[in-house]
């Protein structure tokens, strides 16, 4: 049962509503008890009913303060009052002149069932059973000695022996349903572990493919491009710089990111509307692209506002500028052609790059599954930004690739 709850908070709330409802029991037998003194001493003229009345009002009083106030010391109060009452009760109802045989009657069970039910300090089921099992056990003893005071026979009560078996009952349910409920959510919490550790995994092998992909695969379109005869130094530069990073333990990190918190790279600005950088000699630039485009001899027209970067974080922006890097790496591939265009924008909360070229185009149905250029250096890199990649492509015609990411972002 968890009421509609967490799992904490359900047994809590369970076991305070155990020990309210035995509390509230426990108030209607001190009341029957009470109204069954004050109808002896009125109808019956019986003074010993006052007295019943009184003792039984204030067990009443002190259970309220045990609820009210469910510490150990008002417990034992509570307890200790109670035995002496049970003992002095057993002592008037086993009077020889009410003619009972037995501790075994409804006067003594009425009390006694009210010790059962104290309910105590603490909210464990074990404590619930350990102080009733004593609240049982002192008026046992109470009802014994107040049976040998009066000169009565002294059995065991019936009544508040059940009534200890369904406190048990109750509160032992209770604490096998914890124990059950705590073996479970130690299961869940287990399995959300897990998946939140193969979520970081497989975003991890993500960018770790894309970033092996396009260091590799730039590199080779560069070269391929530079044609015969010794490499361009500046190339040759540019790939030494990117094998030193893909070295050591941390090689998958975004390079760039690290660079724009270190102050390399321009700084994000407050979300709401496109922004300039933080240094207006350095505004924020497509530099991975604009790199690429160079090695790769193409020829690229670019419109729109470049500043609109500054509204995204170091590492989106970092996402963005690698996927529109790889835009123009397919192109350079596969289109047939040695212009494209890209166009920025920002609308909605939203910046926009669109990478078009009038190439040969392409099926993306037919790509295979192991080209993983345009599903993990693209749309999967845009997909981790919490973006999107739009793709139109017509053979004969062209292509164009739409890719939007939301401002902010790390």
């Amino acid at each position: 049962m968890t009421l509609g709850l967490p799992g904490h908070l359900a047994r809590d709330s369970l076991s305070r509503a155990l020990a309210h409802g035995g509390h509230c029991a426990a108030w209607v037998c001190l009341g029957i008890a009470v109204f069954i003194g004050v109808m002896g001493a009125t109808e019956e003229a019986d003074p010993a009913g006052w007295t019943t009345a009184a003792l039984s009002t204030l067990l009443a009083g002190i259970l309220v303060l045990v609820a009210r106030f469910p510490t150990v010391t008002l417990t034992l109060i509570y307890l200790v009052a109670g035995t002496g009452a049970v003992l002095a009760l057993t002592v008037i109802v086993m009077d020889p002149a009410y003619g009972l045989r037995s501790t075994d009657n409804v006067m003594l069970a009425l009390p006694r069932i009210a010790l059962i039910l104290v309910g105590g300090a603490g909210s464990g089921s074990l404590i619930a059973i350990t102080w009733g099992a004593l609240g049982y056990g002192l008026g046992e003893a109470a009802t014994f000695l107040g049976a040998a005071l009066a000169g009565g026979v002294w059995t065991p009560n019936v009544a508040a022996a059940a009534a200890l078996g369904m406190l048990v009952l109750a509160r032992g349910s209770e604490g096998l349903s914890r124990r059950t409920d705590a073996r479970r959510e130690t299961g869940l919490h287990r399995a959300s572990q897990q998946t939140r550790e193969l979520a970081i995994r497989h975003d991890y092998e993500l960018r770790a493919t894309a970033r092996l992909h396009d260091t590799a695969l730039s590199h080779l379109v560069a070269i391929a491009a530079a044609g015969s005869g010794p490499v361009d130094e500046r190339l040759r530069l540019g790939i030494r710089e990117d094998l030193s990073l893909i070295v050591g333990r941390d090689w998958a990190i975004d390079h760039a990111q690290a660079d724009a918190e270190a102050g390399l790279l321009p700084q994000p600005s407050r979300p709401g509307g496109p922004a300039r950088a933080a240094d207006d000699t350095a505004p924020p630039t497509l530099e991975a692209a604009s790199t690429a485009a160079v090695n790769l001899g193409l020829e690229v027209r670019m419109s729109g506002d470049l500043a609109v970067l500054g509204v995204l974080g170091p590492g989106r922006a970092a996402a963005l500028d690698a996927a529109v890097a790889q835009c123009l790496v397919n192109i350079a591939r596969h289109a047939g052609v040695r212009e494209a265009e890209v166009a920025i924008g920002f609308s909605d909360g939203e910046v926009t790059v669109a990478v078009m070229d009038s190439g040969v185009g392409f099926d993306e149905g037919d790509v295979p599954e192991d080209r993983i250029g345009l599903r993990t250096s693209i749309r999967a890199r845009i997909e981790q930004e919490d973006g999107t990649v739009r793709l139109w492509s017509t053979k004969g015609i062209g292509t164009t690739v739409v890719m939007a990411v939301p401002e902010g972002g790390e």
